[in-house]
């Protein structure tokens, strides 16, 4: 019998330090006594909510609860009480100096060897850390589905709008239309890059907001839109301090976006916003996604446009470079050249024909100076104008520019300085043409850019047909001929230095000619 109290002595002092000393939070309450106060808590729960012990007993448990307690939980709680049955519940709860946390509590009754419910036990959990983290992925994933939904529904709307416009002016208006339409923005303007000025200049404006005639943005300057087309990224910034400020009063926030397609940059849609905290992270996956479709839509378009073009692109440049080698003949020599035309054949590299009022002897003299130049020779001529072929380096910015499908039209220059005009397809990015040259010619200034038709049937047709019949001998033969005056009535040079400056015999030369001259005048009358 002593053995038997001095067990259960030793089992209830055991279970009392193990309850005092459990990890978690414990609490005993009688619900004999009115509002089922607490009549016991353990040192985890005093840690757990700042509350001593003194503070805690004699209380219902309600005293933990705040502000962000959810009553539904509280509700549950007090049902499983009133039935006498277990419950858990995660809500959040308030320690002594009013930090919130998540606390799970599970409740269980107590009862007597009659099943009576005499006591309950609860027991309290920080879960705060895990409570975020799961909180945290439902926000993710809330704001990803509300992502996905914006996106959509936005790209469907611009998409349309892209769909049904018949030009790029028109696009681009559509597009600003119904982004100044849509939440959270209240003005857009789409702007374009002048070659000429280097500035980006609007050409479509919507929302509440003022005209942008006259605006015009330094692409080197300091500004949120600039940095947009410089970097071909998503900026944000306040509206205030930046190029439009005074345009768009009521807005507080801007994001600008590049609209641009694999290497070639249209321009820049920039957006303002009422609200300062307009664009936010996922905000700006919404406009990189945008200005994704928007440039694969413009691409696509100028595709189609360039199938059925019926012009070309001109850059004209004012150039002074010295190490180019005609503004350094020209300067040596003191003379003037004009560019005749240009020969580029596979192993020989290209060869551009110059005229000049220089005596021959001069501009030899000068061109063995000249690195860029490979050989320099005589084609024709007499006292008062003469005929040079050129063969440069295939580093010259010259024969750069021809290996990207960019053709020189003119070049004339005098006394050291020159102008120049490039023809380019509609197909070529017209600023990274103008990028190349003004990184390889130092102080070159783009003077005009111009866009002019060419015919329907055009030239670039009928050579191009022409090409595919004549071997690359046969066309250096021909348009050797025809620069150095061969067929001129006077006939100014001879078979025998067209043959001298192609390095092949006299007969190899006129058997390349003849053949060359055969398939012209067959392309001519539509010879099969």
């Amino acid at each position: 019998m002593a053995d038997s109290e001095a067990n259960r002595e030793v089992d209830f002092e055991l279970k009392e330090r193990a309850m005092d000393e459990a990890p978690v939070g414990i609490t005993i309450s009688d619900p004999a006594r009115e509002d089922n106060p607490l009549i016991y808590v353990n040192e985890a729960f005093e840690r757990l909510t700042g509350y001593e012990r003194e503070a805690a007993v004699g209380r219902n448990c309600r005293f933990l609860q705040g502000e962000e307690t959810a009553p539904e939980a509280v509700a549950e709680m007090a049902e499983a009480v009133d039935a006498e049955e277990p419950v858990s519940v995660e809500l959040v709860n308030y320690r002594a100096d009013g930090e919130a946390f998540w606390n799970e509590i599970t409740i269980a009754p107590l009862r007597n060897e009659d099943g009576e419910v005499t006591n309950f036990v609860g027991f309290q959990d920080d879960v705060t850390a895990r409570k975020e983290a799961e909180l945290e992925v439902e926000r993710r994933k809330r704001d990803l589905e509300h992502l996905v939904r914006r996106i959509n529904g936005l790209l469907k709307d611009v998409t349309e709008t892209l769909m049904r416009s018949s030009s790029k002016e028109e696009a681009v208006r559509g597009v600003t239309e119904r982004l100044a339409a849509a939440d959270p923005y209240a003005f857009a303007w789409f702007g374009e890059l002048d070659l000429v000025s280097e500035r980006i200049v609007p050409s479509s404006w919507a929302g509440e907001g003022e005209s942008l005639d006259g605006l015009e943005i330094d692409v080197h300057a300091d500004d949120t839109t600039a940095r947009a087309f410089d970097t071909r990224s998503v900026r944000t910034s306040p509206v205030a301090g930046t190029a439009c400020a005074d345009r768009v009063p009521g807005a507080r926030s801007m994001a600008a976006v590049p609209i641009a397609d694999r290497d070639t940059v249209y321009g820049v849609l920039t957006v303002y916003s009422d609200d300062e905290d307009a664009f936010d992270e996922r905000e700006t996956v919404v406009l990189e996604a945008l200005g994704r479709t928007v440039g694969t839509a413009l691409n696509a378009r100028e595709s189609r446009e360039v199938l059925t073009a019926d012009n070309v692109v001109e850059l004209e440049f004012d150039v002074a470079d010295p190490t180019l080698f005609f503004v350094e003949l020209s300067a040596e020599c003191e003379c003037r050249l004009e560019y005749r035309g240009s020969v580029n054949s596979d192993g020989a590299g290209l060869s551009m024909f110059f005229t000049t009022d220089a005596a021959p002897t001069t501009i030899l003299d000068v061109a063995e100076s000249i690195s860029e130049i490979e050989d320099a020779a005589v084609v024709s001529g007499d006292d008062e104008s003469n005929l040079f072929e050129f063969r440069i380096g295939g580093d010259s910015v010259v024969a750069e520019l021809a290996e990207r499908g960019v053709k020189t039209r003119s070049i004339v220059a005098e006394n050291g300085t020159a102008r120049l005009t490039l023809e380019l397809a509609p197909s070529i990015d017209s600023r990274a043409v103008t990028d190349t040259f003004r990184d390889r010619v130092t102080g070159s200034e783009l003077v005009a850019f111009r866009e002019r038709e060419r015919p329907a049937n055009t030239k670039r047709e009928f050579v191009g047909g022409l090409e595919e019949r004549l071997t690359d001998r046969q066309i250096t033969a021909l348009q050797k001929a025809y620069l150095g005056g061969y067929y001129d009535p006077n006939r100014s040079t001879t078979g025998d230095e067209l043959a001298e400056s192609m390095g092949v015999s006299r007969a190899t030369f006129h058997q390349h000619l003849r053949a060359a001259e055969r398939k012209l005048i067959g392309e001519f009358f539509g010879d099969a």
